[in-house]
């Protein structure tokens, strides 16, 4: 059997990345050959991370920095992840797989180009959705009824959020599968296989623990670093342009740091999710656009796992007696059950 997958493809984002090389990892379980497909219309982000810093200094280093870490991240998927680039038209491909499955990270917001996102290129028994994101709370008037009709066309559609489960029942008036998100469905212990120790994570900070953050703006606000002082816990700031070796983590260190923080501060949905992968106590921010559009699957997540009183904003109001103490019971009753039915609902689109 062979399968192509279709995602958003970029060497810029750990999340999208991880999410891909699982999903990737999951559909070899099933089929012989796996391709994830990367069309020529879909590039890195880079061109739109350089205009947040008009400084002309600053954007040479941000340059650098950026193409640091996004050639470690191009290498990992290079080694992990098979691609085709050879697409000038998805049609052209119809013929040559069993299955196409497209998934998971917000491949069906509107706000973003995915080409191909309904599958519509290849006959209706072919289309698979896993973990199909919506983020958006609302999809805009002028795509719904395109929307409706496309994933009324799809024979096997899950979705990763309530609320994209929502959406899709209003449209359709049939309810998808509420699933995990690709990277839930491999173990700690599968992560642990391609993790590796950053070379410049000295023995000092590793023994005594350290306080992970993960924000995109780079460094976190104060009451973060109150907090690391509250702890005595050093900092690790992945995205932080004052640090190059932190900057410039590749996919591999990104999951040691996660595995072995004593304590993860995020606002990125995937920061939660390598958090509660492996069980690392945390706390999730909500920043700006967050409060709408991250926060929805985000939110899905906290309550699937019993954990939405770990959710504070950048002031820090938390009711919590001691963060770095967090009970993960349901954390692990939930995704055992939840694994399962989403192999069933792999297992029962590609062996149908």
């Amino acid at each position: 059997m062979r399968v192509a997958m279709i995602t958003l493809n970029t060497y810029d984002s750990y999340g999208n990345v991880l999410q891909k090389y699982a999903l990737y990892r999951t559909l070899q379980k099933y089929a012989d050959e796996v391709d994830t497909l990367w069309q020529h219309t879909t590039v890195p982000f880079l061109p739109y991370r350089l205009e947040l810093n008009k400084d002309e200094e600053g954007n040479r280093k941000r340059t650098a920095f950026v193409a640091v870490r996004q050639s470690k991240i191009k290498d990992f998927c290079d080694t992990h992840i098979q691609t085709r680039f050879d697409i000038p038209y998805l049609e052209d491909l119809a013929d040559e797989y069993d299955f196409f499955v497209i998934g998971s990270d917000q491949v069906w917001n509107p706000e973003f180009a995915v080409p191909g996102r309904f599958l519509d290129f290849a006959p209706p028994e072919k289309r698979i959705a896993y973990a199909a994101s919506i983020t958006i709370s609302e999809l805009p008037e002028e795509v719904q009824e395109t929307y409706r009709k496309k994933i009324l066309e799809m024979p096997h559609v899950s979705i990763r959020e309530k609320e994209g489960c929502d959406i899709v029942e209003k449209l359709t008036g049939k309810r998808p599968l509420h699933v995990l998100d690709p990277t839930f469905l491999l173990t700690a212990d599968e992560w642990r296989k391609i993790e590796k120790r950053p070379a410049w994570l000295n023995k000092k900070i590793y023994d005594n623990g350290y306080l992970l953050t993960y924000f995109f703006s780079g460094k976190p606000s104060k009451q973060v670093y109150e907090l690391a002082k509250k702890f005595n816990l050093p900092m690790i700031n992945l995205f932080d342009m004052d640090n190059f070796n932190h900057y410039v983590s590749g996919i591999e260190e990104y999951l040691y740091l996660f595995d072995h923080a004593t304590f993860v501060c995020t606002h990125s949905f995937h920061g939660l999710a390598f958090a509660c992968i492996f069980r690392r106590p945390f706390i999730l921010y909500r920043v700006g656009k967050m409060r709408t559009l991250r926060f929805s699957r985000a939110g899905s997540l906290l309550e699937l796992f019993g954990l939405s009183d770990r959710v504070t904003d950048m002031d820090l109001n938390i009711d919590l007696q001691d963060p770095l103490k967090i009970d993960f019971n349901r954390c692990e009753e939930v995704l055992p059950v939840e694994r399962k039915k989403a192999f069933k609902f792999l297992s029962n689109a590609l062996w149908q």
